[in-house]
């Protein structure tokens, strides 16, 4: 199965609810209801084109996938993390400017493979840059969306 990145868009209220303990950011994060936006396996390597870094990076852009305050408690691969609108509105006036072609030259598959980005052993096979290409356009319209209806969001490596 391995580790997914998901993505949870929320009301500031929601968020406001969760920081005074009166909601399980858990419980919110996988309502299955209202589901997130799951990125699968292509989050470290998302953050890596982002940052040039496997794990490192610089707001805005860390807080896309990485950031953000954590919450709650260790489900396994850490806690939740929650990005507030303010902070959600950052990350996507930078991704507004990132089209994919400008991710792709951010594409090396050697570095990427020498840093270990997850999920491949190996980057440069034909399928591992269209993988994660798949993934960009629906991520960068997720905080869009965000943005346009004032939204928080929670993030999760599980």
């Amino acid at each position: 199965m391995g580790m997914t990145g998901i993505l949870k868009r929320i009301p500031e209220e929601t968020l406001d609810l969760i920081l005074k303990g009166d909601l399980d950011p858990e419980d919110v994060i996988r309502n299955e209801e209202e589901p997130g936006l799951d990125l699968d396996k292509s989050w470290h390597a998302l953050h890596f084109l982002l940052n040039g870094s496997a794990w490192e990076g610089e707001p805005p852009l860390f807080n896309a996938i990485l950031g953000g305050a954590e919450i709650g408690e260790d489900l396994g691969y850490g806690q939740i993390r929650y990005l507030t609108s303010k902070e959600v509105q950052e990350v996507a006036l930078t991704l507004v400017s990132i089209t994919e072609d400008d991710l792709m030259t951010r594409y090396d598959p050697d570095a990427m493979n020498q840093l270990e980005i997850y999920p491949f052993d190996n980057w440069s096979g034909p399928g591992e840059r269209d993988y994660v290409l798949s993934y960009y356009s629906d991520f960068k319209e997720y905080y869009m969306e965000a943005v346009r209806s004032g939204s928080a969001m929670l993030l999760l490596i599980s």
